[in-house]
This record gives structure tokens, sequence and C-alpha cells, in this order.
């Protein structure tokens, strides 16, 4: 067993009534709570709602079955919005459940939150990465290491 090691950039943030400017590349996306002030054209994200992974970001997001669970976790005042990392396709659902595990987001399945099925993996994460852990390990069976 031999420790993988990720890195990552996330691009963003888009809000929900801007998805369609989301790139259509494959990878991993976070999906956020939080407001949009237009004036300063700065996010102010205060909950990670759900990640996830697709060969076709834009496409995972408009048309997600999740979206209503995301919808409900919001605050008043609250929109959706979204960062993504591109991720080869390889290593797109190992990504996708490393960040999951290691941050626990709010309408991700109890199952996936608390297993990891993959050797240990450590990423590095840069770009946009508010409210995520920008270095972390998990390890199989989910213990978290370090």
């Amino acid at each position: 067993m031999s420790r993988q090691y990720l890195s990552l950039e996330l691009l963003g943030y888009w809000r929900d009534a801007d998805r369609t400017e989301i790139p259509n590349d494959g990878g991993v996306f976070c999906v956020y709570g939080g407001e949009y002030d237009q004036a300063s054209d700065e996010y102010s994200l205060h909950r990670l709602i759900y990640i996830g992974e697709s060969r076709n970001v834009n496409y995972a997001i408009a048309h997600h079955e999740a979206r209503e669970r995301w919808l409900a976790k919001l605050g008043e005042q609250e929109v959706l919005c979204y960062s993504i990392g591109v991720v080869y396709y390889t290593m797109r659902e190992r990504c996708a459940a490393a960040l999951i595990h290691e941050h626990r987001p709010l309408a991700n399945a109890r199952e996936a939150i608390e297993s990891f099925a993959y050797d240990e993996t450590e990423m590095v994460l840069s770009g946009k990465t508010r409210l995520l852990n920008n270095h972390f390990i998990v390890s199989p069976g989910g213990a978290k290491v370090g």
C-alpha cells in the first residue's frame, strides 16, 4: 500500500445564476451556501453543502439529483455557489472521496463521509479553497492521518 499524492487547483467561484459559465471539464465540484456582493464582486461563503465529481462538472451541477437537498441547506439570504477542480478521469473518484471524507459536507451521504476505500491519499489544494483544508491525508477505512 503506497501513499498517493494529489494536487488540486480549485477554480471559481460561480453563483447559481451564473452556473452556465462553469467549464464543461471533468473533475470535482464543491457546492457552498453563501452570499454574493455585486458591488465588490466578492463571495462570502458560509457553509460547504456538497462535494461531487463528474466527467462534465457543468452538466452535473445543472442536473444533479441532490439539487433540492442543496437548496434546503441554504440559510436566509444565501445562494448556491460553486467551485471546481479539473481532475484527470483516473483520479476523479478518489479525489472526490478524499475531499468528502475530510470535509464532511452537509448533503453528502453519510456512507461517503465516514469511509474511504482507497490507499492512503495526501492532498494539497490551491486556488479557491475557502472552507477547505489546504493540506490533508486520509487513509483506508476512513481513519484520518495527521
